[in-house]
Formats: C-alpha cells, sequence, structure tokens
C-alpha cells in the first residue's frame, strides 16, 4: 500500500494540484480580461505542455555553447519583446519592455521581490542579506550600508591609486600580449576587500598569499554554480556539483577569518588610551559600521559576502568588456588620449572623472553593449498586472500571479533598433545628444538600484583614464573578433581582453 501511494498517489497528488493551479489561473485571467483587458503573452513554443523540460535543455545547450543570453534576444525579438514560458511548470514572463521595467523595478516595486529566487540560489555562498533577500532584512541593511558609498567615501583616489600602481606595473608596455581580464579581477578584488572589509587580500603583490588565489578561484566557481541554480529554480536539487559546494564552504570560511581579523582590530583600538578613529586609514569602512550593530558573526559574515558578491565582480567585467570592445576600436582608444593627454594621475578626481565628456561617453557605450549584467528578474508576491505586452498586439496589460518570475534582459533592452540607432555598433559618440531613462539600466533602477554604481563608475573612469595615459597604443591579439560570453551571473567576455599595450615614452 506505502509503495502504492509512492509510485501513484503522489504523482496523481502533484497533478490535480497543477490542473487546480491552472483552472484558478485561467478562471482570474478571464475575469481580468472582462473587467481590465487583461492578456496573456505569446507562450514559448513547448513540446512539453507541464513542465517545458524541452526549454529547459534549450537553455542549458545555449549556456554550454555560450550563447544563452543571444539566445534569449533573439527569442524576444521573435515574439515582439514579450513572452512566456513554463520551465519546470513555473511561470516565466520574459519582457524588455521599458514600461514594463519601470514598473517592476519602481513603480510597484514592493509587489516584486527576489527573496524566493535568490536566497536558495545565492543563499549556499553569501548567506542572506542585502542582495539575497527581501524584508525585513532588506529594509534594515540598506540604511547601514548606504553611508559606505557616499561621494566622500567613493572619491578616496589615493587608496585606490595604491592598487591601479600595483595593476600597472603587471603590464608589459613592449606590445606583448597580455589579457587584462584576471588582471582586472585582482585589481577590483584587492580594492573591494580593502574597501569593504579594511583589508586587502593583495593578490596584485607578487608574493600574494595562496589562500588569496584560492579565494577568487572559488568564488568564481560559486557564482557559475549560482547562475545554474537560479535557472533550475527549486530544481536544482537535481544539479550534483560538489565543486560549487566545496567553493562555497572555501569562501565562507575565508571571509569568517577577515571578520574575526575586523573586529579584532576594532577591539583593540576601543582598549584604554587607544582610539577608535585610528582603525586603518581613518576611513568608512563597512565591516567596522556593520559591527556597530551586531556582533553575530554569521549576520557580519553574510551582510559583507553580499555586497562583496555584487560589489567585486561588476566593476571587473565591465572593465574586461570596455577594453575587448576598445580594443577593437583605435579611433575610439585615440580620442581619449587626446581628452586626457593635459592631466596627471593626481588630478583625477571624482569631480574630474565626470567632467570628461567622451570618457563617460565610451563608459556608457561600453555598458550599453556588453551590459555586466544582461539579465535580472523579480518573482510577483502579490497578484497585479504588467502594463503591456499581452495580446496579439502585444499592448494589453498581463495578468500577474504570486511565484510567476518577471525576467528581463538589459542585453537586449540595450540593443533594441528603435531605441539606439545601430545597436551593434559600438559608437561612443551616441550619447553626445542621447538621454535615456528606463531604456539604459547598467545598474538596475528603484529603490533596489545598485547603491555602488558611483563607486564603480569611479573606478572604472579612473583606470581608464591611467591606462590612457600611459599606454600610446592598445592593439587586439586576440583572434577571435566577436564577444564570446562568459556567463556566471554576470556577462564577461569569454576570451578576456587579449591587447597588446605600446608604452607612450613622453610619459616616462
Amino acid at each position: 500500500m506505502a509503495a502504492f501511494l509512492w509510485y501513484f498517489g503522489i504523482p496523481i497528488a502533484f497533478l490535480v494540484r497543477v490542473l487546480y493551479l491552472s483552472l484558478s489561473r485561467n478562471l482570474a485571467t478571464s475575469r481580468a480580461a472582462g473587467r481590465y483587458g487583461c492578456k496573456d503573452p505569446p507562450n514559448l513554443p513547448s513540446r512539453d505542455p507541464l513542465f517545458n523540460f524541452d526549454i529547459v535543455r534549450h537553455s542549458l545547450r545555449m549556456a554550454a555553447k555560450d550563447r544563452r543570453i543571444r539566445s534569449i534576444y533573439e527569442q524576444l525579438h521573435s515574439y515582439d519583446f514579450t513572452f512566456q514560458s513554463w520551465p519546470f511548470g513555473k511561470r516565466v514572463i520574459s519582457t524588455t519592455d521599458p514600461k514594463n521595467i519601470q514598473f517592476v523595478f519602481a513603480t510597484e516595486a514592493a509587489k516584486f521581490g527576489i527573496g524566493p529566487q535568490r536566497e536558495h540560489a545565492q543563499g549556499p555562498l553569501t548567506g542572506l542579506g542585502i542582495v539575497t533577500s527581501d524584508d525585513p532584512i532588506w529594509s534594515r541593511m540598506r540604511p547601514l550600508i548606504r553611508p559606505t558609498f557616499t561621494r566622500t567615501q567613493i572619491a578616496d583616489r589615493e587608496s585606490f591609486d595604491v592598487h591601479v600602481s600595483r595593476f600597472m606595473e603587471l603590464l608589459p608596455s613592449d606590445g606583448s600580449e597580455v589579457n587584462l581580464r584576471p588582471l582586472f579581477e585582482r585589481l577590483i578584488l584587492d580594492s573591494s576587500s580593502e574597501f569593504i572589509f579594511g583589508e586587502s587580500f593583495g593578490s596584485l603583490l607578487l608574493d600574494c598569499k595562496v589562500d588569496s588565489k584560492k579565494f577568487i578561484e572559488s568564488f568564481n566557481n560559486g557564482q557559475k554554480g549560482v547562475g545554474k541554480r537560479v535557472l533550475f529554480g527549486k530544481m536544482s536539487f537535481l544539479i550534483r556539483d560538489a565543486k560549487f559546494w566545496e567553493s562555497c564552504s572555501l569562501v565562507q570560511e575565508y571571509t569568517r577569518r577577515l571578520v574575526e581579523n575586523a573586529l579584532a582590530r576594532r577591539r583593540k583600538a576601543q582598549e584604554p588610551g587607544e582610539n577608535e578613529d585610528d582603525l586603518p586609514n581613518r576611513k568608512y569602512v563597512l565591516v567596522y559600521e556593520l559591527a556597530k550593530e551586531t556582533d553575530d558573526r554569521d549576520v557580519l559574515r553574510s551582510q559583507l559576502l553580499n555586497i562583496f558578491f555584487a560589489g567585486r565582480d561588476t566593476p571587473a567585467t565591465a572593465l574586461t568588456n570596455m577594453f575587448f570592445a576598445l580594443a577593437r576600436h583605435s579611433r575610439v582608444w585615440s580620442k581619449i588620449r587626446e581628452e586626457v593627454k593635459d592631466l596627471r594621475p593626481e588630478d583625477l578626481t571624482f569631480e574630474k572623472l565626470k567632467s570628461l565628456r567622451y570618457v563617460q561617453h565610451v563608459i556608457n557605450e561600453a555598458l550599453r553593449l556588453h551590459p555586466p549584467v544582461a539579465n535580472n528578474s523579480r518573482v510577483c508576491l502579490q497578484t497585479t498586472m504588467l502594463p503591456t505586452g499581452g495580446g496579439p498586439d502585444r499592448k494589453s496589460p498581463i495578468l500577474v500571479f504570486p511565484g510567476d518570475t518577471i525576467s528581463m534582459s538589459f542585453y537586449t533592452l540595450h540593443r533594441r533598433a528603435d531605441i539606439f540607432l545601430d545597436p551593434e555598433e559600438f559608437r561612443p559618440e551616441r550619447w553626445q545628444t542621447l538621454r535615456t531613462t528606463w531604456e539604459f539600466l547598467p545598474f538596475g533602477g528603484g529603490p533596489r538600484h545598485c547603491p555602488a554604481q558611483q563607486l564603480a563608475l569611479f573606478w572604472i573612469g579612473y583606470v581608464l583614464v591611467r591606462m590612457a595615459l600611459r599606454f600610446r597604443e592598445l592593439r587586439n591579439m586576440d583572434p577571435v573578433e566577436n564577444f564570446v560570453e562568459d556567463l556566471k551571473l554576470n556577462m564577461e567576455s569569454k576570451n578576456g581582453a587579449r591587447v597588446g599595450l605600446v608604452f607612450d615614452e613622453r610619459r616616462s
């Protein structure tokens, strides 16, 4: 009897639940259609109406071929930028309509969340925190973290320049080939670890600790695993990836030691005769500020890893993608050098970098063409209606239910020909007249936009100008001309940025 219930009862119960939910949805949609004009978007064709396993397999094949993001782009263009699918029986509405994105990120942001998706997928790597969770964790942590990214903190050129100078020393200047991707990763790793933990990993140093190298490798492996878990959702238990769990364990343990070191420094500064303001560099360091609110090591480790997860990868990815494009457009490199030719490294304040119009246009264009965050999603928490994308003309509102996922392709959004002329071209000059709102979202939007946006832009701009001041030529050394995507959670050039750098003798 028990065997009968296991083999037949559970599947039957599951099918009954699926049919009940389907009938409930159809009834609600029918009512909403009569009252509000709601209509469903087109379905992505599938031979499996219940679980869309063929669609899941297609996604995995595209990821294996380094075409996952491009395949989404092609699907969205085939269905006028909005369609729905049912991977593993869960509804996913894919859209790249600016009205829908604004609705999800800002207008009705409270009705959409990230916790149902990210806590399960990312939790093993970073724990729960501001990047993985909704309220109450998000609303509690956001005010504590925001001061870290004020202009006063991010304009600390001297601290960042220490790491940039080490980075520059590792670059060959005779035109020989170097892949900038691993060096950018190490640069941002060192800068962000000092900014967040008060202690740099020192990965750019010749005597870099073995632990730092292991951390980078483990963090990269962990991110790839998180990407798979996002795709599989609650079915991620099907993934057998011992390396993912090993990487998560190493990242957690290494961060625990960093937290203990930071707390020990803070305790020492609080001893009689000491001054807490004498903590390293006398600057705002996130771990010290969070330690004022809690001494729970697990909470501290999770919050710091959440910020590190978001802040460490995006600037390095953006730099790699930008130099991938610059190496193929020598004209743009020459124009950057012309704009910055009279500057010195010590001139590169936050305000000065912002005033370099062509440099800012180049950064915007790189973020448009190859956005590090190529795709983003939210899970519906309360029944609501997307403003557009339904029906044969794609103009009707779409009824959305709790548990539905809204997947938004920034990669596709940034390449819409009705918004950007010649969208596949790398042409920074377009930004001289182009004005965008919800059509250009390299850092998201609404209340959950990236709090480190200005810090990332400062780091990217500073590195770009320092390299333009030093190197007369930037040559492409990559035999593969086209961009090949490497998708973890962020989208990065798989081949990195393989370049040859020729030193400007006048800048000795």
